[in-house]
């Protein structure tokens, strides 16, 4: 699972517009998510702390362009359930929240 679903049918502002507000809140999930990790990696056997990252992140991304950003896509990525978590291949990079 990969957030390039259905980007190239969306306008390089909407891309743009995604990029800063996601990396701007990035700043505040990632700490957060990570914390929520911790708390409940017992219950999430088999996921790592990458696939729940990853998860967190693609779902910011389908979150922002269904409600903030809504009038800028044409094709929104739609929402990864929590039942394909485990199979999420989308990873954080230290060079995303920046």
């Amino acid at each position: 699972m990969s957030p390039e679903g259905g980007t190239r049918q969306n306008s390089v502002a909407a891309g743009v517009a995604l990029l800063v507000l996601r990396g701007i809140l990035l700043w505040v999930v990632v700490p957060l998510a990570a914390l929520a990790w911790l708390v409940s990696f017992n219950w999430l056997r088999g996921v790592s702390a990458g696939q729940f990252l990853g998860w967190i992140d693609l779902n910011l991304i389908a979150f922002l362009s269904r409600s903030i950003l809504r009038p800028l896509f044409r094709a929104p990525p739609p929402w990864i359930p929590v039942s394909q978590m485990s199979r999420v291949t989308h990873r954080l990079r230290w060079i995303d929240p920046a």
